[in-house]
């Protein structure tokens, strides 16, 4: 269970460098012509984050093992409240 929660991870974090790299390039020979568009990257990213940690803390408090699911349970919450705090 904790594989889904590494995977997710770094997919994430695979989404995020992709998404610095791709700002890297976007100013070498552009003008500024107006507002910037909205990027939900980082939102979807780690509200996925977090749902996926949450299943996983569920999965685990259901089976028994209430320690480590209380443990991802909080992680959770945190990756929520900074998925909320990304909100654009």
């Amino acid at each position: 269970m904790l594989v889904a929660d590494v995977a997710a991870a770094l997919l994430v974090a695979i989404l995020l460098a992709a998404r610095g790299l791709g700002r890297m390039d976007a100013g070498s020979g552009r003008t500024a012509t107006g507002v910037p568009p909205v990027d939900w990257t980082p939102v979807v990213g780690f509200g996925a984050l977090a749902l996926t940690v949450g299943v996983t803390a569920l999965v685990l408090l259901r089976i028994g093992d209430r320690v480590v699911g209380a443990v991802q349970l909080t992680l959770c919450g945190l990756l929520a409240l900074h998925a909320l705090g990304s909100w654009p």
